[in-house]
């Protein structure tokens, strides 16, 4: 990316931090947001609401387990120091043990890839397992020669930021809060033997006391520094995703199974907030109207990128709302303009850092022309403003609104298919997880009634009866058997995941088949 780019990139981050939180990355995956999230739960010993957190580092660990693997841009890799490799064989004595240990942790890493499907080409440190164990999780490294830092080019606080959401959200809620802690706790501690493992690996290796690196949660005066920021402390959807957090957690499923829910489930609310955030007007609808046919059913499709592309709008319009705002905020009223504009025009640079722009560099041109051809504050409120909202517009487009894409497909709610632009649509584990947070364990709802929760609490049309209550039929202006075809769909999809029932009298009742696990309060 070129320095202009990546400034103007800089400059529209900025203000969407001030919009959605402090701070969402468009390279984070959908895995590596929960994995920040346990990291940071781990760090702060299980407990929400808390001040700062430790970040485990396990560097030579990282080394061992991936030996050979490329680092950074170089030609070199991944290379443990041979005397404390040569302890570890001297201390297991076993050469061929020790090949195990290392193939099975390989076998544990996360496999990640890009929107086409392509696999992620990682550095060894930028490479991350599957929490099998709470030893098991460890932050990004930078690498420099001797030294190391935390990189944060794919774990880039969203993470954090959904920790906070939970932690705001549980706060009223003692029961829901005890009920994540002990859980994450009880999952995370569970497989003691690999604990043990690295215990002993690490002991051999010389890893750093990972007590010692404190990272705040919110700003703590003695601590300088950065720490994650949401805009909001308050909403009914974090009441809603600490509720829905318990609710999983709640089942009996194991660590390997539950981070693919949880993968799906923090990168649906994470998807929710930055809608909910996009609304200009309270009154905002957001709708998705699901593609249960896979495509099959072209007027389907087409009314479900529609709602895809109406979303994306949104989060356009909220930005450019925001930033009129914060421009009209900056300038001042129409006198000030006036009496300053001159002094603009002689150094144009005062205005430039009046309003933040010193990052646009070589685009400062483009404000600078614009604002030497202003004679009053008409000039300055219509065509300035308007000169600087598209320098930074079509860097909010690969930014925001590829962050807002990202969540859709790593959390299993939305895709695109070679030739056809992004659409809502339902994968299985989606489509489970969307059970398992609405239905109690070995209970039942009727097919109608779920597909009403949805509706009512996400906005999700798939039939034909939502498709009517939101007015979405009457807008698309498409045969209603449409929506009955879609609907009928995702009953199928239903049935062959094991959630759904069908009886002779033609009810259908979605069924969440786990049991609640031991030990699990329900008070």
């Amino acid at each position: 990316m070129q320095n202009s780019d990546k400034n103007v990139e800089e400059f529209s981050s900025q203000l969407s931090a001030k919009i959605w939180g402090h701070r969402f990355k468009d390279g984070q995956r959908g895995p590596e947001y929960v994995l920040e999230f346990l990291n940071v739960l781990y760090g702060t010993n299980y407990q929400l609401n808390a001040d700062c957190y430790f970040r485990n580092k396990s560097q030579n660990l990282r080394k061992f387990i991936f030996e050979g693997v490329k680092e950074g841009s170089k030609r070199g890799s991944a290379q443990l120091d041979q005397e404390k490799k040569k302890f570890l064989y001297e201390k297991l004595q076993d050469d061929n043990k020790i090949e195990v240990i290392r193939e099975f942790f390989r076998n544990l890493e996360i496999p990640l890839v890009d929107g086409k499907g392509k696999e992620a080409d990682r550095s060894w440190y930028a490479r991350s397992l599957y929490p099998l164990h709470e030893s098991l999780l460890f932050f990004e490294l930078r690498v420099k020669g001797e030294n190391t830092s935390y990189e944060r080019n794919f774990f880039a606080r969203g993470g954090e930021l959904y920790y906070l959401m939970v932690s705001y959200g549980a706060e009223k809620f003692p029961g829901v809060k005890y009920r994540i802690e002990q859980r994450f706790q009880q999952l995370l501690q569970k497989n003691n033997s690999v604990g043990q493992i690295v215990d002993s690996i690490q002991s051999v290796l010389g890893d750093e006391n990972k007590s010692q690196d404190k990272y705040p949660l919110k700003k703590i005066e003695k601590l300088s520094k950065e720490y994650p920021h949401l805009p909001i402390e308050e909403h009914e959807l974090f009441d809603q995703f600490a509720e829905e957090m318990s609710n999983l957690l709640n089942l009996d499923i194991d660590v390997y199974d539950m981070f693919k829910l949880l993968t799906s489930l923090t990168c649906f609310h994470i998807l929710l907030y930055m809608y909910e955030r996009s609304k200009v007007e309270a009154t905002d609808r957001i709708e998705f109207f699901f593609d249960c046919l896979d495509g099959k059913n072209k007027e389907v499709q087409k009314i479900s990128t529609s709602t895809f592309k109406n979303n994306e709008i949104l989060i356009k319009e909220k930005f450019e709302d925001y930033f009129s705002k914060q421009f009209f905020s900056i300038i001042g009223h129409e006198e000030e303009v006036n009496r300053e504009l001159s002094k603009w025009k002689e150094d144009p640079m005062i205005f430039i850092e009046k309003m933040g722009l010193q990052k646009l560099q070589s685009r400062k041109k483009r404000v600078i022309n614009s604002l030497q051809k202003c004679k009053n504050y008409e000039d300055v409120k219509d065509k300035l403003h308007n000169v600087v909202k598209e320098v930074i517009s079509d860097t909010l487009k690969r930014h925001q609104i590829s962050i807002n894409r990202t969540l859709a497909r790593d959390g299993g709610v939305g895709n695109f298919k070679a030739g056809s632009s992004y659409r809502y649509l339902m994968t299985d584990t989606f489509l489970q997880t969307l059970v398992f947070i609405n239905v109690k364990p070995k209970e039942s709802i009727e097919f109608s009634e779920f597909l009403n929760i949805l509706y009512k609490k996400y906005g999700f049309i798939v039939g034909e009866m939502q498709a009517r209550e939101s007015a979405l039929y009457d807008r698309s202006k498409v045969n209603i058997r449409h929506y009955q075809k879609n609907e009928l769909a995702l009953r199928e999809k239903l049935r062959k995941n094991g959630l759904l029932v069908e009886y002779s009298d033609a009810t259908a009742m979605i069924r969440n088949p786990y049991e609640m696990a031991e030990g699990v309060m329900t008070i």
